[in-house]
């Protein structure tokens, strides 16, 4: 039993970290099968991927699927929000000519999007939280903005500029959505989401005469890769420490993903980040630290944190363990 537990506490110690890792993989992964089909094609390939391994794992573990209504319809804003929104727009944002760099800034700023709804909804929020906001801020944007690799260069406009806010604010109301899900297991999740957005992709890629592939090394990295690493890897880890921790918390973490695409590309490409970007590395450290160990303040008129999980049916266990739960 204490060696399971160590494991326990080891594993959710280093899951913030692998999953900016295979998160911040994303964009190499993209460069690698983009050119080869289309948006919509790619993204089709993507979530349909996902979709068979996250029905595989389920037919193992077999954990609930959604029961009644309420469920049901917050599973679907899920996938809309953060399988077809976000990912949606994200790729038309690349395809609209935006440089890389101004769309992953722009969506590292969710952390201070959900931080302001957060603020909006409950009080005590400390100096510590918009300070590390801002440091989050201000790290993404030297790192983005000193040249991260661009997947599509050129001037995207107010199109390019559209679709990256498009993005941003769909994985932050999913991600917030998502956190308040209870009763349904993880991976029935991720399965029923990914087909989902599969079936709303392949709408779009066949009503468009899009579903065109080129079946080269790349397509089948590129996609694989999305597929398995970041839509089912990274994505499962995201949902599971959202429902153990504090949502602001936790996107704080996305203030790594600049740096850590740096890093990344500096590993497979052999791009050496620049001073600039080495400074956006350390903000984006320090902001983490300072979000992660800012106060959570109670909602409005009382409430203590936890109460929406209470009304969706969450029980006593679960309230015990919100304390310790928040150092995710």
């Amino acid at each position: 039993m204490a060696a399971s537990a160590v494991s326990v506490r080891a594993a959710a110690a280093a899951a913030p970290a692998v999953f900016v890792l295979l998160w911040a993989s994303g964009p190499l992964a993209v460069q690698a099968g983009l050119p080869h089909t289309t948006v919509p094609a790619f993204l089709f390939l993507r979530a349909a991927g996902a979709a068979a391994l996250s029905w595989g794992v389920w037919a193992l573990v077999r954990d609930p699927l959604p029961a009644g209504g309420r469920p049901w319809l917050r599973l679907g804003a899920v996938a809309l929000l953060m399988q077809v929104v976000y990912q949606g727009f994200f790729f038309l944002a690349l395809a609209a000519d935006s440089p890389a760099a101004t769309v992953i800034v722009i969506v590292a700023l969710q952390p201070v999007l959900t931080a302001a709804v957060a603020a909006w909804t409950s009080g005590g929020r400390g100096a510590a939280l918009w300070a590390g906001l801002a440091l989050g801020v201000a790290g993404a944007a030297l790192t983005a903005g000193a040249g991260l690799g661009e997947l599509s260069g050129g001037d995207g406009g107010a199109l390019g500029l559209a679709c990256a806010f498009a993005a941003l604010l769909g994985i932050t109301a999913g991600t917030l959505v998502q956190g308040r899900a209870s009763g349904t297991g993880l991976w029935a999740s991720l399965a029923l989401q990914s087909t989902l957005s599969a079936a709303v992709f392949a709408v779009v890629a066949l009503a468009g005469g899009r579903m065109r592939f080129d079946w080269e090394p790349g397509l089948l990295v590129g996609a694989g890769w999305m597929a398995a690493v970041v839509s089912v890897g990274a994505t499962a880890l995201l949902y599971a420490m959202v429902a153990r921790g504090e949502a602001t918390g936790v996107t704080a973490l996305f203030f790594c993903v600049p740096p850590v695409t740096a890093l990344l590309e500096w590993a497979v490409h052999g791009r050496v980040p620049g001073p600039v970007e080495a400074a956006g590395m350390v903000c984006a450290a320090a902001a983490i630290a300072a979000v992660r160990r800012a106060p959570v303040g109670r909602p409005a008129g009382g409430a203590r944190p936890g109460a929406d999980r209470k009304a969706d049916g969450a029980g006593a266990p679960e309230r015990r363990n919100a304390h310790p739960a928040r150092r995710w």
